[in-house]
């Protein structure tokens, strides 16, 4: 919660549309967010003390120690999505801030919220374990909003064709095992691994970002399994190759909608 999921916090409340929140993701990767917006974000000030609004002035509103820690979230999507709303004159401060403290009384993050929405269709489906799938989702969610540089979305379950989409995966065996896949078309795909490696040209080059991207993942995943469950998982070497219809998660970024799936089954051969 907090740095990553501010974005999915509006579309579950139904502030903003996915149209207009598609297009204020956009807008999010080129701002800047202020001091005044991560006070705010962090519940330091309240709305009606920004009678100025340069950092110099708010420093006076908050303690060193508490600058500090706002500085610390201005690399997290949140903070750059909430500051897009303002720049592009969506709200002021003042709404700003009535969002800000919705969102802080939340029982349950928005991300769980989102994935509840998806239980009834996945729950019927033994190759899926749910309540380890949910966090396998939270987890991949935050760290594709970090490595992406975007804010993400979990849109709700829908009747989609994959059929032609391409795609990448990796297994994790083990105790607890899992497939990790991310699919879109071809188009979002070769966006999404440009994004992870600028160097990426073909179809092929995209097969190879994508799976080092989940590689990577999944590398870390295991060793959060193994220290707060003490289980041994170990990832095998991914499978990549296109996509038949699967149950999956839809997901929208600045790049576009993209697909994961987390499961037991393989997708690829």
């Amino acid at each position: 919660m907090k740095s990553h999921d501010f974005g999915q916090f509006l579309f579950n409340s139904s502030a903003f549309s996915e149209v207009q929140l598609n297009d204020i993701i956009k807008k999010a990767g080129k701002s800047e967010p202020t001091l005044a917006t991560a006070a705010l974000f962090l519940q330091l000030i309240e709305a009606a003390e920004l009678t100025r609004l340069d950092d110099e002035f708010v420093h006076t509103l908050i303690t060193p120690r508490q600058a500090a820690r706002a500085l610390e979230l201005k690399d997290g999507q949140s903070l750059s999505l909430a500051q897009a709303l303002i720049d592009d004159g969506i709200v002021d401060y003042l709404n700003l801030d009535q969002l800000f403290k919705k969102y802080n009384k939340l029982e349950i993050p928005p991300i769980e919220s989102a994935l509840t929405a998806y239980y009834e269709k996945l729950k019927g489906y033994p190759d899926i374990d749910f309540p380890f799938a949910v966090d396998v989702i939270s987890s991949f969610h935050t760290f594709l909003s970090e490595t992406l540089k975007t804010t993400i979305i979990i849109l709700p379950p829908s009747d989609c064709n994959h059929e032609n989409q391409i795609g990448a995966s990796v297994k994790i065996i083990g105790e607890i095992p899992v497939v990790v896949a991310m699919f879109a078309n071809n188009e979002i795909f070769l966006r999404l691994a440009k994004r992870y490696d600028e160097y990426v040209e073909t179809t092929e080059d995209a097969h190879d970002a994508i799976s080092e991207l989940l590689n990577v993942f999944t590398g870390h995943f295991t060793v959060k399994i193994a220290v707060t469950k003490g289980l041994e998982e170990v990832p095998e070497p991914p499978r990549y190759g296109s996509v038949a219809n699967v149950k999956c998660i839809t997901m929208l970024a600045d790049i576009g909608t993209f697909y994961i799936y987390i499961g037991k089954a393989e997708i690829f051969d």
